[in-house]
């Protein structure tokens, strides 16, 4: 996307107040102010991710002003260093909202990474955790690829390398919830949606080596090759931000006889410099796959030419798609009129926000319409029974949402970008 001066210079004012940190929001209520904290990445390579999500919690903090008397404030503030999400800089942004009375809950973080340094210091101020991106599955579970999927034992997230969830919460009890469904669904829908409808029979795997894109990679290598696929390369970028040139995987995958990649990770760790450098090595009709990491404008950016023939998942509904919910949208693109103002999960924020909202409002309801604690919304939270732009969200008793659907997007026009091709429901499992 081409940005003009002017949205170019509204663009670097954001990233200077997300710097700094900003709260808005707030009506005219007179009981006290209640603030949402919200940590996502949103400078640098990670603008594309971090504000559209961003606009979405505004937005719905923008609609609602207050709750029973008190006024309703966001207190936002950037997780990126140097343009990449970090998780240091995660915990430190956490603190900052736990320092803070006002703060009863929590929207973010939107890579998974950072939630796992931010979860252990949430959970000990029994703050109210709700991300609207996270997607890898060892936040919430003990199993990193189930049996389900692979047709042999499961593999445990230690084994795999990751923490158990229960290492996550120094309490035993879980303030963590999202409303975005988990990587061992997300990887396997688009290896069906590969073998199955791209017609892809050998394919080459990719990752930054994060939490998020080599478990995707992984849940989409295991289904793939359970499809009945082979994957001719695999390799994993530790440090993908400062990778600049992937030709040599894509050589070597060509090699092998790889018809397509995929690629694990985010715009901002360079997935989609991945589809750019594909040109002249593959051809011009073979597919560029990967996760919600890529459903992004930076990504159709950063593929330039290169830019049709790309496809990847989202770990949620659609909102497009779901009956009624088109009001809430063009109400927002009204609000927040420039195309990169919108995003694969700008709406999941808005839920998410409204989620919370909702559980503060009960949280005060059952204080006697006094200032609730935070053990009190969490205790709330847990009681979550909302239906909004996403269609119905529960949680279940790790905090997952009960709505397994996962969305896959295509580029098929250059000019329309990222549009819905079809959405999997896993709601009873792969």
């Amino acid at each position: 996307m081409r940005l003009s001066k002017l949205l170019a210079g509204l663009a670097l004012a954001s990233v200077v107040l997300a710097a700094c940190g900003t709260t808005g929001g707030g009506g005219t209520a007179n009981k006290g102010t209640i603030k949402i904290g919200v940590d996502l990445p949103e400078s640098g390579a990670e603008t594309s991710n971090g504000i559209p999500t961003l606009n979405g919690v505004k937005f719905a903090v923008d609609q609602v002003k207050s709750v029973d008397g008190f006024t309703l404030q966001y207190f936002n503030l950037d997780d990126a260093v140097n343009g990449v999400h970090d998780p240091q800089k995660g915990t430190q942004n956490v603190q900052q909202f736990i320092d803070d009375k006002a703060v009863l809950g929590m929207i973010g973080p939107f890579n998974s990474n950072v939630a796992r340094a931010e979860i252990k210091v949430t959970n000990q101020a029994h703050l109210v955790q709700i991300s609207p991106a996270n997607t890898n599955q060892c936040l919430t579970k003990d199993i990193y690829i189930p049996q389900s999927l692979s047709g042999v034992p499961d593999v445990d997230c230690k084994a795999a390398g990751y923490p158990f969830p229960k290492d996550l919460r120094p309490t035993g009890t879980n303030n963590y919830f999202r409303v975005a469904t988990t990587d061992d669904f997300q990887g396997p829908a688009m290896s069906d949606y590969a073998y199955n409808k791209l017609n892809l029979k050998k394919v080459g795997v990719a990752s930054d080596a994060e939490a998020y894109g080599k478990g995707i990679a992984d849940t989409f290598s295991i289904r793939f090759k359970k499809d009945g696929g082979t994957i001719v390369k695999r390799q994993d970028f530790p440090n993908a931000s400062h990778v600049s040139d992937f030709r040599s995987f894509l050589r070597s995958a060509l090699a092998a006889g790889a018809e397509g990649i995929y690629f694990g990770g985010t715009d901002s760790n360079n997935a989609c410099v991945v589809r750019n450098q594909m040109k002249g090595i593959f051809p011009d009709s073979a597919p560029f796959m990967g996760g919600d990491g890529i459903v992004t404008g930076q990504c159709i950016k950063d593929a330039a030419d290169k830019v049709v023939g790309m496809n990847g998942t989202v770990a949620t509904v659609a909102a497009e798609k779901v009956s009624g919910s088109q009001a809430t949208i063009d109400a927002f693109k009204k609000a927040y009129p420039n195309s990169n103002d919108y995003g694969a999960y700008t709406m999941p924020a808005y839920d998410a926000t409204k989620i919370l909202i909702a559980a503060i409002d009960r949280a005060i309801k059952a204080n006697n319409n006094n200032m609730p604690s935070r053990q009190q919304v969490l205790d709330a939270m847990s009681k979550t029974d909302f239906t909004g732009v996403l269609g119905h969200t529960s949680f279940d008793d790790k905090g997952d949402t009960t709505n397994k659907v996962i969305t896959v997007y295509a580029v098929k026009d250059a000019s329309k970008g990222w549009e819905v091709d079809t959405t999997v429901d896993l709601s009873h499992g792969l």
